[in-house]
């Protein structure tokens, strides 16, 4: 599996770098398709806006932003895998031209940026690193499947299906918000494999020591985050699940909580980004620092 989701990001070996970004492309395409879907939920709820009886068209176009705002996630996605074909092919060419500009043996680590680790060679991949190549594919995957879902199920909703309707339409869409969040947060750490894996490849091919950051306290933040708020999200479908098997005042309860929940599953999620991003700009610091020290310092 990690082979093949590799395959995805790793470009050929005779790959042009001028080339356009065709994640790109994609990115802006499905980012603009989500827009349109949330300019024509806001049409639907401005057109009952003196609705006696809002409530039917309120269910479908819940649904219907939900779900754009689930495909401007998947933009994001695709633009970062995009900006994961650059890094590697970024590594290839800083390994075909810093031979040349070599001036140091590079038995200093870089200071500054915390911990460092000194090996003879690429360190192996952490655990979480293999993970999270593994998984962004299949939560990005789920994640839709799951906003897709929960849209035809507010159809149903709109359509006279009660609480019951209400219910998987609810746990359903936050469940794919949170699939893909999770997918996204997979991907960033990603990126963090292939800065750790890159960095240590191109100073391994110039026969010098190999200076790799330890994991930062951010990254592990990073990682609880993430962690906590895919267990909420996936918690709170389960119980929007078990609440359409309960009276009405169970449900009305229910719902009353539910929503904030929810919400701070997706809270947790893009606080642990917020960290992720963080991390990559301290470890882009450390290796421009490493390439600097290798060029300059004699």
């Amino acid at each position: 599996m990690v082979t093949l989701i590799d395959n995805l990001v790793k470009p050929k070996v005779d790959a042009d770098y001028r080339e356009a970004s065709r994640h790109r492309s994609l990115g802006f395409t499905i980012a603009v398709a989500g827009l349109i879907l949330a300019g024509v939920a806001v049409v639907g709820n401005l057109a009952v806006a003196d609705s006696t009886d809002p409530t039917s068209t309120l269910a479908w176009t819940f649904g219907l932003t939900t779900l754009a705002f689930g495909t401007i996630k998947v933009a994001i996605a695709s633009i970062l895998i995009g900006i994961l074909v650059r890094l590697w092919l970024r590594v290839e060419g800083v390994k075909s031209s810093l031979p040349a500009l070599q001036r140091s043996s590079g038995t200093v680590a870089p200071e500054g940026f915390g911990a460092v680790l000194q090996t003879h060679t690429t360190p192996r991949a952490l655990p979480i690193h293999i993970m999270a190549r593994t998984m962004w594919g299949p939560m990005l995957g789920m994640g839709v499947m799951a906003l897709v879902a929960g849209f035809f199920t507010s159809l149903a909703w709109s359509g006279g299906g009660g609480t019951t309707a209400a219910a998987w339409t609810q746990g359903l869409q936050f469940l794919g918000e949170g699939l893909i969040l999770s997918g996204i947060s997979f991907l960033l750490g990603s990126i963090l494999a292939a800065l750790r894996e890159g960095g240590g490849t191109v100073q391994e091919s110039l026969g010098i020591p190999v200076y790799t950051l330890r994991m930062p306290k951010a990254a592990k933040g990073f990682v609880a985050l993430m962690a906590s708020g895919l267990m909420i999200s996936i918690a709170q479908f389960v119980v929007y699940l078990w609440t359409t098997t309960q009276t009405a005042e169970v449900v009305a309860a229910n719902f009353a909580w539910l929503g904030p929940f929810r919400e701070l599953g997706l809270g947790l999620l893009l606080s642990g980004i917020v960290l992720a991003l963080a991390t990559i700009a301290k470890a882009l610091g450390f290796q421009f620092e490493r390439i600097r020290q290798i060029c300059t310092t004699g």
